[in-house]
């Protein structure tokens, strides 16, 4: 169970970081070719949106059962890389909430938008630095399961 949630957690995070990119790249074109608002434009940040509360779930799932096993004792603090796996799990979890802020509220704005121009600016600002942090995240993991 614990393994399809960790595969699941792994997937929609890949998605949410490539849909990032897209409405950076978009946002970036649209600018500088100063493009119209396209349908698309305004409904990948929701995508982007469902896809980090998805991650939240199984996240939170994760970490719970993170808990569970150092409640029952399973994981020895006294070992270093179970200290740093500990704290990664806390920094992890709340870097992913803070994406999920920013991107909440780049959704927002994105579907409020007036003007394209402004529109494109927002979702450059907004899911950029969703985008980074997702990245940031996904580096973290690496590097906590390659040292």
């Amino acid at each position: 169970m614990r393994n399809a949630i960790l595969i699941l957690h792994i997937v929609t995070s890949i998605l949410a970081c490539i849909v990032t990119m897209v409405i950076v790249t978009r946002a970036i074109i649209g600018l500088i070719k100063k493009k119209s608002v396209s349908k698309f434009d305004v409904s990948m940040p929701l995508w982007t949106t469902v896809l980090l509360y998805v991650q939240l779930a199984l996240g939170t799932a994760l970490f719970i059962f993170y808990m569970v096993d150092y409640a029952n004792g399973e994981i020895d603090l006294l070992k270093k890389s179970a200290l740093r796996s500990r704290f990664w799990a806390v920094e992890h979890f709340i870097l992913m909430v803070f994406t999920l802020v920013v991107s909440h509220i780049g959704w927002v704005f994105a579907k409020n938008g007036k003007t394209p121009s402004l529109l494109y600016k927002k979702n450059l600002l907004y899911f950029g630095i969703a985008c980074a942090m997702i990245m940031v995240s996904m580096a973290m993991n690496v590097i906590k399961h390659a040292l």
